[in-house]
């Protein structure tokens, strides 16, 4: 595939088989307000099968939107950039997960809750520190604002639901009390602090920064139809809602707003360890493509000689790379084959982990490189463990 991830805007809680829990509304019992038992599979952010009153839309859930009719120049030139650097993880019908956690983007309630705006800031920050890139250009991205402007007219032309304006309700509620009920029916998907998991990050700056409470609120009380994240209304007491809004709200921290100069990858000098042995991954492959972050680092500290490739956009180039590797996004393979050596090992990597990179393999291998790779693990693990790191522009 040869697109990447579009946005994480999606809040997404999971239902949870913890019966320690305190007991949301005197009416219902059910934490995981589903009568489905395939809870444990929910893949990421909007995911819920949320509960329905019409025993018809049960069916509804499995069968794939209908691509609308595109009426604008606008929409249509979306069409082409969503296909370009979304479609692979967020699919042809927007219904996600075509790369770990990447979310639907199709759901009724998401549409009919998110602002122009918020999908706007959303595609152009990103929301830093998980897989979701920042695609505006003025961040290191290949997205020009009127270009970014366009996929949400695209994203807008899938909007089936009458839009509900909920953005200027304030929350008040207890943090506290909301920290107890995410304990037990969230942490589970999303982390302990928010901090993500099968589940979105929510506590990321730039989501908190740009959700307002009513979006939240939304979010958690209608869930997302479509996906694993339920409605929770019929679980949650009102004031148990508002608990919980608050209890994200509290998460908020500062945005990092700086714009970067433009970016133009430098592959001058792709090969790290020039002059010394030839790195050979050749047994350590797994599947014939993954190679594990141990074996390559074990050659890297040797100073044997490699090509890292980092395949997700140029915002995350810049935000943090494996030192010494050059940024060829996915999208930008074929100007930057002629560039690359033919007979060093070429090792892709992206933060999916498989997406982005599987496809800078694939397209290499079809341009006739024999030695071609994906680093198993991924960007994360990598940086986590404490191999060699840089930021900005330079390979080192």
């Amino acid at each position: 595939m040869r697109w990447a991830a579009l946005l994480l805007i999606v809040l997404v809680a999971c239902p949870s088989d913890d019966d320690d829990t305190p007991t949301p509304s005197a009416d219902d019992d059910d934490s995981a307000a589903s009568d489905d038992d395939d809870s444990s599979a929910a893949p990421d952010d909007d995911d819920s099968a949320a509960p329905d009153d019409d025993d018809d839309d049960d069916d509804d859930d499995t069968t794939p939107p209908e691509p609308p009719e595109l009426t604008t120049p606008e929409q249509i030139h979306g069409l082409e950039l969503y296909t370009t650097y979304c479609v692979g993880c967020h699919g042809e019908l927007l219904e996600g997960y075509g790369a770990d956690f990447a979310p639907s983007l199709s759901s009724p309630q998401l549409l009919a809750s998110a602002t122009d705006a918020f999908l706007d800031a959303a595609i152009t920050h990103g929301r830093p520190g998980t897989v979701m890139s920042a695609w505006s250009a003025d961040y290191g991205g290949p997205m020009t604002p009127p270009e970014i402007d366009d996929v949400v007219a695209y994203l807008r032309a899938w909007q089936t639901a009458e839009s509900v304006d909920v953005h200027d309700q304030v929350v008040t509620g207890d943090a506290e009390a909301g920290d107890a009920l995410f304990s037990v029916y969230c942490a589970s998907c999303h982390g302990d602090a928010g901090e993500g998991g099968i589940g979105p990050h929510l506590a990321n700056p730039w989501f908190l920064h740009t959700a307002s409470d009513g979006y939240i609120r939304y979010a958690i009380e209608q869930g997302r139809d479509g996906t694993m994240m339920i409605s929770w209304s019929s679980t949650f007491e009102d004031a148990q809602v508002d608990d919980l809004t608050a209890l994200l709200r509290s998460w908020s921290t500062p945005v990092e707003d700086t714009k970067v100069p433009p970016f133009e990858p430098d592959l001058t000098q792709p090969v790290i360890h020039e002059g010394g042995p030839s790195a050979d991954f050749a047994d350590a492959l797994i599947e014939g493509l993954y190679v594990p972050v141990a074996d390559v680092a074990a050659a890297y500290d040797a100073g044997q000689v490699m090509v890292l490739l980092d395949a997700r956009p140029g915002s995350d180039y810049l935000v943090g790379h494996i030192t010494g590797a050059v940024s060829v996004p996915f999208y930008r393979v074929v100007d930057a084959a002629p560039h690359l050596p033919d007979d060093v090992w070429l090792v892709a990597y992206c933060g999916c982990p498989h997406e982005l990179s599987g496809d800078v393999a694939a397209q290499l291998s079809a341009l006739g490189f024999p030695l071609t790779a994906v680093l198993d693990e991924g960007w994360y693990p990598w940086s986590g463990d404490g191999h060699p790191t840089t930021t900005g522009p330079g390979q080192y």
